[in-house]
C-alpha cells in the first residue's frame, strides 16, 4: 500500500487557509458552489475580513483593542420572563425528549397569538379546518437557533442559482454575504439622504426591472428558467442607520409591499431590531399587517438584539405554510431540531399575557432610555458636550467624561472629534448603531502615511488608538467617495469615552496632506496620461534608447489605443490628480497562481516638472494597498539597467534587484533589473 500523505496533510493541502492561526473573526468562507463571490459582495467580504481579522496585531492576546465594530446590545439583564420558561423547562422532567422539528404546538400557539396581536392577518387563507379568522394557525410559525441561521435557510429555499436578493445599502453586510453562500446573487438598493434614507418604492420598482431585464437577456434561458429578483431584504429597524419604518409609514411600506409583490418578489421583513426603537409608539411596523401582503411576506424576529440574550442564540419565522413546510424539512436535514429551550425563551419574550405587558413596559421603558442616553453620549464625544440641548443631562455627561478621563485638560475631548460628524439626517431612532463621516480626513498624513481609503483609515486608529470599527466598504454605503464609520454605542460608557477620547487624541495627530489625491482612472484621463508617458519616456530614456524610437512616438495614437482598452484595463490604472490635472499615474497586473510573482507594477510615471515631491513613492504605495486587498502578497518591477534615477527609487522604497532579462524595444534589446517589493513591508501594514 502506497500512503502519499497522511490524512490531516491532504486537508490542509485542498484547504491551505487552515494553515494560518487566526484571532478575531473566522475567515469569510466561499459560496457553498465553489463560485467566486461577485465583486460587490466580495469587496464587503474583504472589509469585514480586514476589520476583524488582518488589521489586529500579534499583541492582541496581551493589549486588548476597543472594537466599536461590535454587534453585542449593552450589558443588561436577559428579558425576566424568558428566563422563568428556561428555567420551569430545566425543572421538568421531559428533559430525556427529543423536540419535534417543527417546534413544540404549543409555544407555536403562543408566538402565534402574539404575532396576531402585533396585527398580523392573511386575508388569502388556505381551507384548512385549523385557520382562524385571522387567516394563521400554528403552520405560519417556527423557530431555529436565531436569525441567521433562518435567513440562510430561506434564501436556499426560494433561489436558484442566478437568481438575484435585492438588500439595501447600508446593509447589515454579512446577510450579504449569507445569501450568495447560498446560491444566490446579491444586488445593492443605495438608500439616499433625499429619501431621507428610507426605501424609495419607485426606486426600488426600477431596480427590480432593471435587473430581470438584464437577466432576461443575457440567460436567454440557457439554464432552463431565467433567473429573476427573487426577494429583497428589508431590514426594519435598519441596520445599521437606526433608521425606523413605522405605524406613520404604513402608506411606504404598502407601496414597497406592493412593488414587491406584483414583481413575484418575496420581501423578508427582519424585525430583530424592533424593540429597541426609542419611542414605544414609533415601532417598525411588520409588512405581514397590510392586509394582502402576509403570503408574499417572511417575518424574522429574534430574541438577541432587544431582549438581552444574544448567547442564546434564539428566533422565530413567520410566513406562508408553503414556506415553513420546507423550512421544517431543511431543519430535520440539517440539525435535526431547535432546542426546546430555545422556543420556551421565545414564548417567554413574545406571548399576549397581562404579566407580559406589565414587565415588557417596565423593561424596555429603562431599556430605551439607556440606550438614548448612550447616543447621548457618544453625540458629546463627537459633536461637543454644546450640541446636548438638556441642561441636566449636559451636566452629567460631562460630568461622566471628566471622571473617566481624568486630565487636568480635558477641553479637546469636550469640543468633539476634529474632522469627524455623523452624517446628515442620520442621528439613530433605533439601535445601538451610529454612522461617522471621515471624509474631512481623506488626503491627511500622519507621519509618513497619507490615509487615503477606509483601510488606511483602520490601520491609523488601530495603531494610534488601538480602536476598530466597521467601515463604509463593510455595510455598501452608497456615497463612494465619502470615508464612514460604523460604531456601537452600546459598550460601557467608561469603554465609549476611553474608546472616543483616544481616536480624539489620534486625529489632532494629523497634518494636512499633499493637494492632489489618488484614485482610479476615469476615461476622461486617457489623454493626459498618454502624454505623460511619452513624455516619461522620452525624458527617462534619453540616450538609453535609440532616439529614432523615442521620436516615433505619437500622442494621439497613444491616446486612442488607451480609449480603446479603457474598459479592459480601468481597474489596474491608478492617477494622482490636483482637481481635473492628472499629476502622474501607475498601472499595474494580477498574476495567476502559476506566476512567480503575485503581481507586476507595469509602469509609473509623473510629470516632469512635478519631479521630487513623492508623487511617485505615493503611487507605488497605492497600488501596493490595491494589490493587498486584491489577495496578493509581492511585486515585481522591472527598468532599464541604465535608468540609474529608477534603480534608486525602487531601492530607495525598499525594492530588492532579484532578477535579470533582455527585453525588446523597438528593433534593440536592452538589459532589464527586476525588483522585488513585498507588499506588506512597502505599505507598512506588516
Amino acid at each position: 500500500m502506497i500512503i502519499k500523505s497522511s490524512a490531516i496533510d491532504r486537508l490542509l493541502r485542498e484547504n491551505p487557509e487552515l494553515g494560518e492561526r487566526r484571532f478575531g473573526l473566522p475567515n469569510i468562507g466561499l459560496r457553498n458552489d465553489g463560485e467566486k463571490f461577485n465583486p460587490t459582495v466580495q469587496s464587503i467580504a474583504d472589509a469585514i475580513d480586514f476589520y476583524g481579522f488582518e488589521v489586529r496585531d500579534e499583541n492582541i492576546t496581551t493589549i486588548p483593542d476597543i472594537d466599536l465594530g461590535s454587534g453585542n446590545p449593552t450589558k443588561y439583564p436577559p428579558f425576566p420572563l424568558s428566563i422563568e420558561e428556561m428555567k420551569k423547562s430545566l425543572d421538568s422532567q421531559n428533559m430525556y425528549r427529543y423536540p419535534y422539528t417543527e417546534g413544540d404546538d404549543e409555544i407555536r400557539k403562543v408566538l402565534l397569538d402574539y404575532v396576531e396581536k402585533e396585527g398580523f392577518v392573511n386575508t388569502t387563507p388556505y381551507a384548512y379546518s385549523d385557520i382562524d379568522d385571522k387567516g394563521l394557525c400554528v403552520h405560519n410559525i417556527t423557530f431555529l437557533p436565531s436569525t441567521s441561521i433562518a435567513f440562510n435557510m430561506i434564501v436556499n429555499i426560494i433561489s436558484k442559482p442566478g437568481d438575484v436578493v435585492l438588500v439595501t445599502g447600508p446593509n447589515y453586510g454579512l446577510f450579504t454575504i449569507r445569501a450568495e453562500r447560498e446560491g444566490a446573487e446579491v444586488e445593492v438598493l443605495p438608500l439616499s439622504k433625499e429619501d431621507n434614507w428610507l426605501v424609495n418604492p419607485k426606486k426600488l420598482a426600477q431596480k427590480i426591472d432593471e435587473i430581470n431585464d438584464s437577466l432576461q437577456k443575457v440567460y436567454n434561458r440557457r439554464k432552463g428558467y431565467v433567473p429573476r429578483v427573487v426577494a429583497f431584504l428589508n431590514a426594519n429597524p435598519n441596520n445599521p442607520t437606526g433608521k425606523v419604518m413605522g405605524e406613520k409609514d404604513v402608506e411606504l411600506l404598502k407601496e414597497i409591499g406592493e412593488v414587491c409583490s406584483k414583481r413575484g418578489v418575496f420581501i423578508i421583513d427582519d424585525l430583530v431590531y424592533r424593540d429597541i426603537c426609542f419611542e414605544e409608539d414609533g415601532k417598525a411596523k411588520p409588512i405581514a399587517t397590510i392586509p394582502g401582503m402576509f403570503r408574499n411576506t417572511i417575518s424574522l424576529f429574534g430574541l438577541s438584539k432587544s431582549y438581552g440574550m444574544a448567547s442564546l442564540r434564539a428566533g422565530f419565522v413567520v410566513a406562508d405554510e408553503i414556506i415553513i413546510r420546507e423550512l421544517i424539512n431543511r431543519i430535520f436535514q440539517g440539525m435535526d431540531s431547535a432546542p426546546d429551550i430555545v422556543g420556551r425563551a421565545l414564548a417567554g419574550a413574545f406571548n399576549v399575557s397581562p404579566e407580559r405587558d406589565k414587565i415588557y413596559k417596565e423593561y424596555f421603558g429603562e431599556l430605551r432610555k439607556i440606550y438614548k442616553k448612550k447616543f447621548m453620549l457618544l453625540k458629546a464625544l463627537v459633536d461637543g458636550i454644546d450640541s446636548i440641548d438638556d441642561k441636566e443631562l449636559k451636566v452629567e455627561i460631562e460630568n461622566t467624561i471628566r471622571d473617566t478621563i481624568k486630565e487636568n485638560d480635558v477641553s479637546k475631548i469636550l469640543n468633539g472629534l476634529p474632522y469627524v460628524s455623523f452624517p446628515k439626517n442620520l442621528e439613530p431612532e433605533s439601535g445601538f448603531f451610529a454612522i461617522l463621516d471621515f471624509t474631512q480626513v481623506k488626503g491627511m498624513k500622519y507621519k509618513d502615511m497619507i490615509i487615503n481609503s477606509e483601510k488606511d483609515l483602520l490601520v491609523f486608529f488601530y495603531r494610534t488608538s488601538r480602536t476598530r470599527f466597521l467601515v463604509g466598504q463593510s455595510i455598501s454605503w452608497p456615497y463612494e467617495n465619502e470615508m464612514v464609520g460604523r460604531v456601537t454605542f452600546a459598550l460601557e460608557d467608561s469603554r465609549i469615552i476611553t474608546a472616543l477620547a483616544n481616536m480624539n487624541r489620534a486625529l489632532q495627530l494629523l497634518v494636512k496632506g499633499e493637494d492632489y489625491i489618488i484614485r482610479k482612472n476615469e476615461l476622461k484621463d486617457q489623454e493626459q496620461i498618454a502624454r505623460i508617458k511619452i513624455d516619461g519616456w522620452r525624458t527617462a530614456y534619453d540616450k538609453i534608447v535609440a532616439s529614432k524610437y523615442l521620436n516615433a512616438l505619437d500622442y494621439e495614437a497613444q491616446t486612442q489605443r488607451y480609449i480603446s482598452s479603457f474598459e479592459e484595463y480601468k481597474d489596474l490604472v491608478l492617477v494622482a490628480v490636483k482637481e481635473n490635472e492628472v499629476l502622474g499615474y501607475s498601472c499595474f497586473a494580477l498574476s495567476d497562481k502559476s506566476g512567480k510573482y503575485d503581481s507586476e507594477l507595469v509602469s509609473l510615471y509623473v510629470k516632469t516638472e512635478q519631479a521630487g515631491r513623492g508623487i511617485g513613492s505615493n503611487l507605488l504605495i497605492e497600488t501596493a494597498k490595491e494589490l493587498l486587498d486584491q489577495g496578493k502578497h509581492n511585486m515585481i518591477v522591472w527598468c532599464l539597467s541604465d535608468n540609474k534615477n529608477a534603480i534608486k527609487f525602487y531601492e530607495g522604497l525598499g525594492g530588492v534587484n532579484v532578477e535579470t532579462k533582455d527585453a525588446k524595444i523597438g528593433d534593440e534589446y536592452y538589459k532589464e533589473y527586476g525588483f522585488y517589493f513585498d507588499l506588506e513591508t512597502v505599505t507598512g501594514r506588516k
